[in-house]
């Protein structure tokens, strides 16, 4: 049992700079990447904490961590304290410390009833934390956002705090502000809540440049500082620099090698970082999205960088920096969509135009050949099912299995023949050695 009372971080050696937890984003390959830059604690992915315990493929997918990546938090979304102290359980060898994700906002959330959706049900959220702290021997921490009335927020956090909470991760905004509502993060109400609370307070929100980080910490006090959307674009905003987009994403690739994940994953966050020089140069966004391994991903980041040598100067008025310096996407704030001035149209010639519409015609022409190829592949399937079986010839009651030698069922394979059947393809009758686990 680890309570409250104890200062985490402290034990953690104070570290400022935290990366957050991100579904498809923080995975171990990145926060190695983070680490060479300045992060100081870093986050899991959020892991579903029923599926994690009934899914053994997915609880496999979330079990990645290295001895070098400590201190590191698991953050878990749950709505009751069986599934969340059992999944808990599971990672406190790996981890230091365990976090109920109360901030999420998407409508998933919404829909399972877990992350930011749960900041009404106080009476839920102190039976969790209650018995997480009972049950478990690392710490428990809580992620979460505002309300719209900083006096409500207050008092959740402290609720959370006497709940068994070590540490809180504050979130800004409230649960509304996403995507294009998403807006400026309340840094006075972090402020609040680290003045009312005695446990450690991390602020979350507006960390969009370098020297963002400081001023977080200068205005509200907090312990620490994370960084979400900002450091995806910059993962070395904790570093005080903006590197070219080209040396880090050949670094982040080398740790995509050593630490595998879904090239899905791969390949979003080339997405992210070199967002405005896909931009400047459309021709290398198909090349990285079909891209399928990290050599081939680094070649082509190689060739970009090659053909960004060339470019002078940055065409794009909107954007502080040259278009191959990593720097944050800003989004237009609500009510006020951005629009290109005509100098900037004028700036983009006919032949990159010509070529980010035909680069979009390639994109959507190869979707359209996967969808039919999954279709064929669907209906052969179907077919092949409609198809009467053959019956095993040996007892000619039992389906023959497709790819038996001996033509025969699972009960009759090593009947008609012993030795053949240990190598059978559907039965494999080889005995096989008890291993413990």
């Amino acid at each position: 049992m680890v309570t409250g009372d104890q200062n985490i971080l402290k034990a953690w050696g104070s570290p400022k700079h935290v990366l957050a937890p991100m579904v498809d984003g923080s995975e171990l390959a990145w926060r190695m990447l983070g680490r060479q830059y300045g992060v100081q604690l870093t986050y899991t992915p959020m892991i579903h904490s029923v599926m994690f315990l009934k899914d053994k493929k997915y609880r496999k997918s979330c079990l990645q961590f290295s001895p070098s990546d400590r201190p590191l938090i698991a953050q878990f979304c749950a709505n009751s304290p069986d599934s969340f102290v059992k999944a808990a359980k599971l990672v406190e060898p790996f981890c230091d410390a365990v976090d109920l994700n109360l901030g999420c906002p998407q409508g998933i959330a919404k829909r399972g009833h877990y992350g930011a959706f749960l900041q009404d049900e106080w009476d839920l959220l102190t039976s969790i934390l209650k018995q997480a702290v009972r049950h478990l021997s690392v710490p428990v921490t809580c992620k979460i956002r505002v309300f719209s009335d900083v006096e409500r927020t207050v008092e959740y956090a402290k609720m959370l705090e006497t709940a068994g909470a070590s540490l809180l991760v504050v979130h800004g905004r409230t649960r509304e502000m996403k995507g294009h509502l998403t807006g400026l993060a309340d840094w006075s109400q972090i402020k609040r809540i680290k003045e009312v609370v005695h446990i450690p307070v991390i602020a979350n929100g507006n960390i969009q440049y370098p020297r963002d980080v400081q001023r977080c910490l200068d205005e509200t006090g907090a312990d620490a500082v994370m960084s979400a959307e900002g450091h995806l674009h910059n993962p070395a905003i904790f570093a005080g620099l903006q590197p070219p987009v080209f040396s880090v994403s050949l670094e982040y690739l080398k740790f995509a090698t050593d630490y595998p994940c879904p090239m899905s994953i791969v390949r979003g966050h080339l997405f992210k970082i070199c967002h405005y020089a896909l931009d400047e140069h459309p021709e290398f966004r198909s090349l990285i999205g079909f891209g399928q391994t990290t050599e081939e991903l680094s070649e082509i980041v190689r060739k970009m960088e090659a053909v960004c040598s060339n470019c002078k100067t940055n065409t794009n008025p909107m954007v502080p920096l040259p278009h191959w310096i990593c720097q944050p996407y800003e989004r237009p704030l609500a009510g006020s969509p951005r629009t290109l001035s005509s100098s900037t149209q004028e700036g983009h010639d006919s032949s990159t135009k010509t070529l980010a519409i035909a680069d979009n015609a390639r994109l959507k022409e190869q979707r359209r050949l996967r969808r039919e190829e999954k279709r064929e592949k669907k209906l052969a399937k179907r077919a092949a099912s409609a198809l009467p079986r053959p019956l095993c010839a040996h007892c000619q009651t039992n389906f023959r299995g497709s790819l038996c030698p001996n033509m025969g069922c699972g009960q009759c394979c090593p009947i008609i023949d012993l030795e053949r059947s240990k190598e059978c393809p559907n039965h494999r009758h080889a005995k096989k050695t008890k291993t413990s686990v």
